[in-house]
């Protein structure tokens, strides 16, 4: 059995991973972040997982797609909290 996901701190890596994507465009870290999402048993959270997943997808990534998911994923967190 896995540990629980840190929701707080996962809220902050997605935030910190939102910001660089937004200023460098370096998407390195999302992958795993969104495998954790998906690891979460509430289907917004699994279902924001594959979005990220997908938008990383195609050769270019598709940055908005991928900015949009990040941001709809980090204000569903937040309003738990």
């Amino acid at each position: 059995m896995s540990a629980p996901v840190d929701r707080e701190q996962l809220r902050r890596d997605l935030s910190d991973a939102l910001k660089v994507v937004q200023q460098t465009h370096e998407v390195t870290g999302v992958d795993v972040l969104a495998a954790t999402l998906q690891t979460l048993e509430e289907p917004p959270y699994a279902f924001h997982g594959r979005l990220l997943l997908k938008a990383l997808e195609p050769v270019p990534v598709n940055y908005n797609a991928l900015i949009w998911s990040l941001v709809q994923v980090i204000a569903k967190l937040e309003q738990e909290t």
